[in-house]
């Protein structure tokens, strides 16, 4: 497996049919609201989850799009409740086209696997695929400044992985029809960032010697990664809720 090429749940498969399904019921739910009030204006907000980033350059908060990503956003925060991204790293700063600028950030409890000999298996860091991939013409997000994205394993099965990537400026190649290869689907938007960009767009300013033995990462690692301390979900007052919550 590699790391997304721009780049890199429970046990239970998680399948296309569950995702049309998903969204079909909450469309279905939305609109039995708007008849019962009478009009659209009545439509409740957009359902976000908020998570915390505690970094050692400080904190980010992303807003996971539990209504038009669910299960995007339901298997990142099985993540955070158990507690997998605690001391996991933010590794990579990168430009996926011709613009030299930093483009995006990724990170995750993977970073080892970009020194791994032979093939790597995602369960020795205690990693499962996502199979279902929340297209961004499914959701009608974007990769555009602030969103929040995930790595697919490209090489191997496709899937999704926990690996989450930061995009600090426009990435249409990472939008669904944005590439042909492996196929079309681009990568999963779920999210925003909601505050701490600046951490994001410092840590595009440490220094790139970190070693990988993946040839196209060359250049594109942190020589110290930054640390993401401690990552929990914030409830509607913004107090972190416990983890069992």
């Amino acid at each position: 497996m590699r790391f997304f090429d721009a780049t890199l749940s429970s046990g239970v498969s998680i399948t296309q049919t569950s995702l049309d399904l998903k969204q079909k019921l909450r469309r279905v739910c939305l609109w039995s609201i708007v008849g019962l009030v009478g009009g659209p204006t009545a439509l409740p907000a957009m359902a976000e989850v908020h998570v915390t980033l505690e970094t050692t350059l400080g904190n980010i908060v992303i807003a996971m799009d539990d209504e038009r990503a669910p299960i995007t956003t339901e298997y990142f925060l099985g993540y955070v409740k158990r507690k997998q991204y605690d001391g996991a790293t933010l590794y990579r700063s990168a430009s996926i086209d011709d613009d030299p600028s930093p483009q995006i950030v990724q990170g995750g409890i993977m970073a080892e696997a970009l020194n791994s000999e032979g093939d790597i298996q995602i369960e020795q860091y205690g990693a499962e695929y996502l199979e279902v991939i929340e297209t961004t013409k499914q959701t009608g997000l974007r990769h555009e400044r602030g969103a929040i994205s995930f790595a697919r394993d490209l090489l191997y099965t496709g899937h999704v992985i926990p690996e989450i990537v930061f995009c600090l400026r426009d990435v249409p190649a990472m939008d669904a029809y944005g590439r042909t290869k492996p196929d079309t689907r681009g990568f999963p938007v779920s999210g925003r960032v909601v505050s701490g960009m600046e951490v994001i767009e410092r840590v595009t300013q440490q220094a790139l010697g970190g070693a990988t033995r993946i040839p196209f990462l060359e250049g594109q690692v942190l020589s110290e990664p930054i640390v993401i301390q401690k990552a929990y979900i914030l409830g509607p007052d913004r107090v972190a809720l416990s983890s069992d919550s």
